[in-house]
């Protein structure tokens, strides 16, 4: 574990490539002291110009790191899925089949401890398609990373605190305006095409 700390320190101060670096590492579920939030935050407050920058960096990193999760759910099924409780597994399964790519979009806003790496597995398992499920994480992860940038460039220091304090809130607004689009999507489907 130190090791993995002292990659993280190392990372955190080479900018925007290293924050790519650690948003990778972090959702191909390597465990790095503070994600990438942290090095997302400090970055933003220092040069608040790039934070468009920075949190495309972001995004781009962690989309990469969740299709190692993703393959690893393809590939090892059911075995990666066996290391979680059951009983999660299986509402999560019902709800990935239920839901689908909105679920991943919107399980990647969420802050901890929402089982992101759960539905991302699970998205792997199910057989979810690969341009649908990159799409979602990016969209959602840039949502999360834009965000983060925003409120960091905002409140400097104090950032952390107002994330801490407003973001299960943010996040709640976020899963609502998903949860329509879902359902008007649905509806529209459940009425079939257009006549021409």
């Amino acid at each position: 574990m130190e090791l993995l700390n002292r990659l993280s320190r190392y990372l955190a101060v080479m900018g925007i490539p290293g924050l790519l670096a650690i948003s990778f590492l972090d959702s191909a579920a390597v465990p790095l002291a503070g994600g990438p939030d942290a090095v997302l935050m400090l970055l933003s407050w220092r040069r608040p110009e790039l934070l468009l920058w920075i949190a495309l960096a972001a995004t781009v990193g962690s989309t990469l790191g969740c299709f190692v999760l993703y393959g690893i759910g393809r590939k090892g099924g059911e075995k990666a899925l066996a290391r979680f409780d059951p009983g999660k597994v299986s509402r999560m399964e019902r709800r990935m089949r239920d839901y689908g790519v909105w679920l991943v979009a919107a399980s990647v806003m969420a802050p901890p401890p929402f089982p992101t790496k759960l539905v991302v597995l699970a998205s792997g398992v199910l057989g979810t398609g690969k341009g649908r499920f990159g799409l979602a994480v990016f969209a959602g992860r840039f949502v999360r990373y834009l965000l983060v940038a925003c409120l960091a460039a905002r409140y400097g220091d104090q950032a952390a605190g107002v994330l801490s304090r407003h973001y299960p809130a943010v996040s709640a607004v976020l899963a609502v305006i998903l949860a329509v689009l879902f359902l008007l999507r649905r509806r529209r489907r459940a009425r079939g095409p257009k006549p021409v």
